[in-house]
């Protein structure tokens, strides 16, 4: 009997330790077979060095089986749990959804992680006096720049709209002079015997040849590399917004001028609120009416002061939409909408695309994830603009103007007119009334 007694205790007791283990079983080291959960994360945005938490179920514990990406760019994972990982999120990531792969099953994140970019100004070229020399950095001294464009070497051309000139800047921030002189006029020839009368856009084309904006002259010029000066189309005491062809075509203060990666070239045709395209000798009106706001059909649309215009990823056109203090949208369809700031309305704020306020806007650079960088010309700052629309300043204090350098908004300009990206993600910027180029490095 006895017997018997301790063989039934043993059989329940081998019951009851089997009942205790399957209540809470060792998580498979590659998050088995179970659906793959991710619930949330934590925190929804941050800098450079932030470790995020990503929350859900059926992780498992083995991170080599485990990897994230942060709007495609590649997180290191720190630390893994069945219900928990721990990462740092790539640098520069942008905004973004989250992917999470474990053991070759992947989810996606409802919510995007926003990145907070950081800018830390310095000087690059100019001696801070207006007026004309070329020379090393600390020497050079502008009139007024305005826009500015990029080779693939590094090396800076800039309008030099004071002094009627197109200047180069060496990656040494050394200065020399392309074309024009100091005394303006028309007039093709090459060197100083070519001449602008405030000279504004420039843009750079793959044989090494830059557009140019002739402002005041109304018309295209462009600069070929061995300094010669031609015109493409429009003429001076000629304003106008006939379209047709280069002998017939005119403009009215033309301002940006951006080529697309099929070798058109848009133009900001100013004062007539318009957007126009140069294609196989041809100029067309390709958006806009007459000077006004308002969203629509291409030439339903109305601008006030398009000032300059880019490009991303997926065929969208940004319009620095000066005059309406806001950032329009042209899609791929053919609509025209306002993507950022408050139209008509002058102010400076941060915050959601509809509730920021800029003043005058009047110039864009795209990165490749989509990021819009912003001059606001009477805010003496440089904003970023997410690709939702979602505005923050990235160096400068809106509303106040100076030259200082530091990150931020210990950083100060004084009227930003241009910028331009290297390939590294660094922003130059032509900060006008300081008659000086500031490099600003982003993380």
């Amino acid at each position: 009997m006895r017997a018997l007694i301790q063989y039934t205790l043993i059989i329940l007791s081998a019951i009851w330790l089997s009942c205790s283990d399957s209540s809470s079983p060792t998580p498979p080291a590659n998050g088995g077979n179970e659906p793959l959960e991710l619930t949330g994360f934590s925190p929804l945005s941050g800098k450079k060095g932030t470790v995020i938490k990503i929350q859900g179920k059926h992780f498992g514990t083995d991170a080599a089986k485990v990897s994230l990406q942060i709007n495609g760019l590649k997180a290191t994972i720190n630390a893994v749990t069945d219900t928990e990982i721990s990462a740092l999120v790539p640098d520069k990531c942008g905004l973004g959804k989250l992917v999470l792969t474990v053991n070759g099953k992947e989810v996606a994140s409802a919510a995007a992680f926003r990145y907070l970019y950081t800018a830390t100004t310095s000087y690059f070229s100019g001696s801070g006096l207006g007026g004309y020399e070329d020379g090393t950095p600390q020497k050079s001294k502008f009139g007024t720049l305005y826009n500015i464009a990029m080779d693939s070497k590094g090396v800076m051309f800039a309008a030099d709209l004071g002094n009627c000139m197109v200047r180069r800047i060496e990656t040494d921030g050394s200065t020399s002079t392309v074309a024009g002189a100091a005394s303006g006029g028309f007039k093709d020839g090459k060197g100083n015997q070519g001449l602008m009368k405030f000279p504004i856009g420039v843009e750079l084309a793959p044989d090494g040849s830059i557009f140019v904006a002739d402002h005041e002259n109304h018309a295209i010029r462009q600069l070929f590399p061995d300094g010669t000066l031609t015109t493409v189309a429009g003429e001076p005491n000629r304003p106008g917004a006939a379209d047709g062809g280069l002998a017939s075509a005119q403009f009215k203060r033309p301002y940006g001028v951006k080529l697309d990666k099929t070798g058109v070239l848009w133009i900001c045709d100013t004062e007539n609120g318009l957007i126009r395209k140069l294609a196989n000798s041809q100029v067309t009106t390709f958006a806009g009416s007459t000077p006004g706001y308002a969203d629509g059909k291409l030439r339903d649309a109305k601008f006030y002061m398009p000032s300059y215009l880019n490009f991303d990823e997926n065929g969208n056109v940004f319009i620095a939409d000066k005059h309406n203090h806001c950032i329009r949208k042209i899609t791929p369809d053919g609509m025209v909408t306002t993507f950022a700031g408050m139209p008509t309305h002058t102010g400076y704020r941060d915050g959601e695309a509809g509730q920021a306020m800029f003043n005058q806007p009047c110039n864009i650079q795209i990165d490749k994830l989509g990021n819009l960088y912003v001059n606001d010309l009477w805010n003496h700052c440089i904003r970023l603009v997410y690709p939702d629309g979602y505005v923050t300043t990235l160096a400068g204090k809106g509303e106040t103007e100076g030259y200082e350098e530091g990150t931020g908004e210990n950083a100060l300009f004084k009227h930003p007119q241009g910028c331009t990206l290297d390939k590294d993600g660094n922003l130059f910027v032509t900060d006008s009334a300081n008659q000086r180029i500031r490099k600003l490095t982003i993380e």
